[in-house]
């Protein structure tokens, strides 16, 4: 696993700061989609989506709501940069209060837009990412030190190396972690 760590004093959207940004670019492969877009246009084959219609976006529209949308026109991507809100303080700065929803689900909807061997970018305060669960191994971490009283950010990359209903095992794992749940219920 590549681990990077940079400092970079913080800026209001991710990539105005120049390290990072670069750092992102780098991991990009392919047709891109950059789910949470916020101002700067990255140096690659991006679609962008956001709610903010202050921001450059090629969609205007809440993420969940896309990822639909994305699925009905039988868009794919090589890699999915997700950059949401990292708690409430930050959404009400950039979406005036607006919640991005259940960021579980829309994770779980993002699979049938994956292309094969797809790069998530996920970035926040903490490394969960899509996770194992979802076909996916973490490739790569950076921590962004922003220095101060501010909180890093980490940046996790991961590849999707099966989808769940592609794994035989799938549901037997789901089945067990039914079966441990009813187990400790008791």
């Amino acid at each position: 696993m590549e681990f990077t760590y940079l400092t970079q004093p913080p800026k209001r959207y991710t990539f105005q700061q120049p390290k990072l940004r670069e750092w992102t670019e780098k991991q990009c492969k392919g047709k891109v989609l950059n789910l949470f877009a916020g101002t700067t246009k990255l140096n690659v084959d991006e679609i962008r989506v956001d709610i903010d219609k202050n921001v450059p976006a090629d969609y205007y529209m809440e993420a969940f709501e896309f990822v639909n949308f994305a699925k009905e026109q039988g868009m794919k991507f090589d890699t999915i940069v997700l950059d949401p809100p990292y708690n409430l303080r930050k959404s009400r700065e950039k979406y005036g209060g607006r919640y991005i929803g259940s960021f579980t689900k829309i994770k779980n909807a993002l699979l049938p837009l994956m292309n094969e061997g797809c790069i998530v970018i996920h970035y926040g305060y903490d490394t969960v990412g899509m996770s194992k669960s979802r076909g996916f191994e973490k490739i790569g971490v950076c921590v962004v030190c922003h220095n101060g009283d501010h909180n890093d950010t980490l940046c996790v990359v991961e590849q999707l190396i099966a989808t769940p209903s592609d794994s035989p095992s799938a549901s037997a794992k789901a089945e067990d972690l039914i079966c441990v749940k009813e187990e400790f219920q008791k």
